[in-house]
Order: C-alpha cells, then sequence, then structure tokens
C-alpha cells in the first residue's frame, strides 16, 4: 500500500471518528437539556393522587403566618381566588416544619376557623406580623389579638388552639405536607395531583398563572 493510500484511509477512519465524537457530544447535551427541563418543570405530578374537598378543583395553599414571603403571597392568592370564583375550592393550610413558633401560628389558624372569625383574622394576623412587628410566642398572644379583631372571648380562643379537633388537624396538614413533598413555603398543590414550584414557574405570579392552566385542564 503506497503512502497515498495509507492517507486517504487513515483520514477516512479519523472523519468518521470526530463525527461519532461530535454525534456523542450532542446526544449528551440533549440529554443534559432534557434533564435540566425535566428538573425545572414549573409543577411536579404526584405518583398517587390525595383526596379533595369542594365542588370546584381544590386549590391548597401550603403557608405560614411567619413566612414574608407568605405576607407578600396572601393578597394575590386572595384576588386570584376571587377572580376564580366557583372554578376553584381554595384550602388554606398552615405548615409546621417541626418548629414549635410555627405551630403555634398553624393552631392560631384553626382555632380562627374553627370559632369562624377567619375572615377577620387571616390577613390582620400577616400584617401584624410582618409590618407591626407582633410576636405571637403563645396561646394567650393570640387570643389577646383575636379579642381586639374579631368578636369573640379570650378564653374561647384558648380553648380552641388547645383543642383536640385544633390537634387533629395540625396532625393531618403535617401529614400532608409530606404526601406531597412540600418543600418551603408559599407552595401551591392543585386537584390533589400536582405541586407547584414557584422558582421553576417564575416567582409568585408565574405560579398562580401555573395553577389557572393546571384548574382549566382539570375542568375539560
Amino acid at each position: 500500500m503506497n503512502s497515498i493510500h495509507r492517507r486517504l484511509i487513515g483520514g477516512f477512519f479519523l472523519g468518521r471518528f470526530v463525527v461519532g465524537v461530535s454525534l456523542a457530544i450532542s446526544l449528551a447535551m440533549l440529554m443534559i437539556a432534557g434533564s435540566a427541563f425535566a428538573q425545572n418543570q414549573a409543577y411536579r405530578t404526584l405518583d398517587a393522587p390525595l383526596m379533595t374537598n369542594g365542588e370546584g378543583v381544590e386549590v391548597r395553599e401550603f403557608f405560614s403566618y411567619a413566612c414574608p414571603h407568605c405576607a407578600d403571597f396572601e393578597p394575590q392568592m386572595r384576588a386570584w381566588a376571587e377572580q376564580m370564583g366557583d372554578q376553584v375550592t381554595v384550602v388554606h393550610t398552615p405548615v409546621t416544619f417541626n418548629r414549635g413558633s410555627w405551630e403555634v401560628l398553624a393552631r392560631a389558624y384553626y382555632a380562627a376557623d374553627a370559632l369562624g372569625i377567619i375572615q377577620d383574622t387571616h390577613t390582620l394576623m400577616f400584617q401584624a406580623i410582618h409590618q407591626q412587628g407582633r410576636q405571637f410566642s403563645d396561646a394567650e398572644a393570640v387570643a389577646t389579638f383575636y379579642a381586639s379583631v374579631a368578636d369573640v372571648s379570650e378564653q374561647d380562643v384558648i380553648d380552641a388552639m388547645n383543642s383536640f379537633s385544633v390537634t387533629s388537624r395540625i396532625n393531618q396538614a403535617n401529614r400532608l405536607v409530606g404526601e406531597y413533598g412540600v418543600p418551603g413555603t408559599p407552595a401551591v398543590a392543585v386537584a390533589g395531583k400536582y405541586l407547584i414550584d414557584v422558582r421553576a414557574a417564575g416567582g409568585q405570579a408565574g405560579m398562580l398563572e401555573v395553577a389557572e392552566s393546571l384548574v382549566s385542564r382539570e375542568r375539560e
């Protein structure tokens, strides 16, 4: 074999090698891109759907009164719920993340709900903590505040916060946090099937846009 033939054959195999490497790199890049897209998807679908409540599509907000991002989200969530009307059933679920101070606030939410004063207290609790700098470290502090903004006695608030029914609802909320895999607050779940990632959705407004899209899908 002369030198020309050797160069031609060598060039042929080198060319095939370069093409193969290029294809491998391209496939690897596609796989990485696909993986990143999956990781950045705006919502996650649960492996097994959970039971839901209400006639509309359930939209469950996980929050804490202690969370400043939840305080920012509250007026957006309230306006969105009013806009959606009977298409949705909004359920607020206070989380504790095993923090004692957050459990006091979760009990405050469920006590207000049980006493029928949640419409009077919900927004005001966020404002008291994040605008006025108030702290609610125990049931007595919550009771004093509730009695000042709603038609309820301090003792009724304390009794409700320490009641078996409120404790049961706290335990149920903790289970739901685990079943949905809630990583932080605020978080929104739709139809017992989807948990929206606020960062992947592009922020709080984006999270509500994704929620609306999922509600529309469930209503088809």
